[in-house]
């Protein structure tokens, strides 16, 4: 028996060979590390500083204490607490204002504005209450007198020489200038390829005829001439248009077409009158705003007999109160392109038309009907005429109403 081999631990030998390599090294180390004596009663605690290993060197002897491994483990720093994160650099801060007033605005206001403004007003002298009551209703009478003579007055009459020439108290029409498209280098081929436009799926190429149509209207009318009705007939389908892009350039384009061939188009007015009509009762203001634009137009470059009957037949009995005032409206401007003189003291048949209708939609449910017919009666009154006008075509329940309000 071999007395100078290393004792190995009996558990080692049922361990696969390198796992025993392995365990007989550590078994060693194990065995032949020198163990402290056995450990003696505790002391009570005196207040001595502890450490894990220092504190058990004087009971362990020298055998541990001169070990390597209670070397390495002596000379590692004991890391008892975290790291404590690095402190920022002060962040320099406003001096804190004591007795600051409250701010009485948001941020961005201009009341801090408006009080420099206050400040820099002159001092107004504090005049003492006046005892005399006399010069007190005197005083007040003088004011009366002054706000009564800037006061506007509301019955606004048209000079003599100005009824003579049917200029009444409204401002002519002005309307706004349209747009100028490019001529056409063949517009022979344009209209054709304007017509198959129109008759396209997709809006775009609907736009695009509907352009086509606006420049042959404004340099090539003689081709257009031809085929106005069926080009009308196509333009008047697109006002329908539910794409509001689509039913507002079409609305254009017949305002350019009444502009650029004025009479030529008489025989269009009837339908194109009932679907402007019937399209401003939309909510739309840019489509409302082009219905206006378009019936404007109509009304001074086309013919008075025919722009009449077209109103009266669109917009005299339309359900919707926006196309009944659309169409008082336009009443009114067909007065003053025609002229009061001209309506009262020409032919009968126009007068026997508009005075009776101007009559209906004075009493009207809507105010804003009320509003446009009830000035067109004012219009009207501003002619010596006026009254046996109204005695000859409206009806004898009326007329005394009427009456009132021809110089109201």
């Amino acid at each position: 028996m071999d007395f100078n081999r290393p004792k190995i631990a009996p558990w080692v030998y049922g361990l696969p060979l390198m796992r025993r390599k392995n365990a007989e090294h550590w078994s060693q180390w194990y065995l032949h590390t020198p163990c402290p004596p056995p450990a003696k009663p505790a002391a009570k605690n005196t207040g001595s500083r502890f450490h894990p290993i220092r504190g058990l060197e004087p009971e362990w002897g020298g055998a541990f204490r001169n070990s390597s491994f209670t070397e390495e483990f002596t000379s590692r720093p004991l890391h008892l607490q975290p790291t404590p994160p690095p402190v920022p650099p002060p962040v320099a801060t406003q001096p804190v204002v004591v007795n600051k007033p409250t701010a009485n605005n948001s941020p961005g206001s201009r009341i801090p504005v408006l009080d420099r403004r206050r400040k820099l007003r002159p001092l107004q002298a504090v005049v003492p209450p006046v005892s005399n009551m006399a010069a007190h209703s005197v005083k007040e009478e003088t004011a009366q007198v002054e706000r009564k003579r800037r006061r506007k007055p509301s019955n606004i009459r048209a000079a003599p020489q100005a009824v003579g020439k049917g200029q009444g108290v409204e401002q002519p029409l002005v309307l706004p200038s349209l747009t100028s498209e490019d001529p056409l280098n063949r517009p022979e081929d344009a209209l054709g390829q304007a017509l198959d436009l129109l008759q396209d799926e997709e809006w775009e190429r609907k736009t695009e005829g509907l352009r086509l149509v606006r420049a042959l209207a404004e340099h090539h009318s003689e081709v257009l001439l031809p085929e106005l009705h069926y080009i009308s007939r196509a333009v008047i389908a697109e006002v329908k248009n539910l794409r509001s892009i689509v039913s507002r350039d079409a609305i254009t384009t017949m305002a350019h077409l009444f502009a650029h061939l004025q009479r030529h188009m008489d025989s269009e007015v009837g339908d194109a009158a009932r679907t402007l009509l019937h399209k401003a009762g939309e909510t739309s203001l840019f489509i409302r705003q082009g219905v206006e634009l378009a019936l404007s137009t109509m009304v001074l470059h086309c013919s008075p007999g025919r722009v009449l009957q077209g109103l009266l037949d669109g917009g005299l009995r339309h359900r919707n109160p926006v196309s009944r005032a659309a169409a008082a409206l336009s009443l009114v401007r067909l007065l003053q392109a025609v002229g009061v003189s001209r309506v009262l003291t020409g032919r009968k048949a126009f007068a026997r038309e508009i005075i009776p209708a101007v009559s209906t939609l004075a009493f009207d449910s809507a105010q804003e009907v009320r509003t446009h017919a009830r000035a067109a009666l004012r219009y009207l009154g501003s002619h010596k005429e006026a009254e046996r006008a109204i005695e000859k075509f409206v009806n004898i329940k009326d007329q005394s109403e009427i009456k009132k309000l021809l110089y109201k």
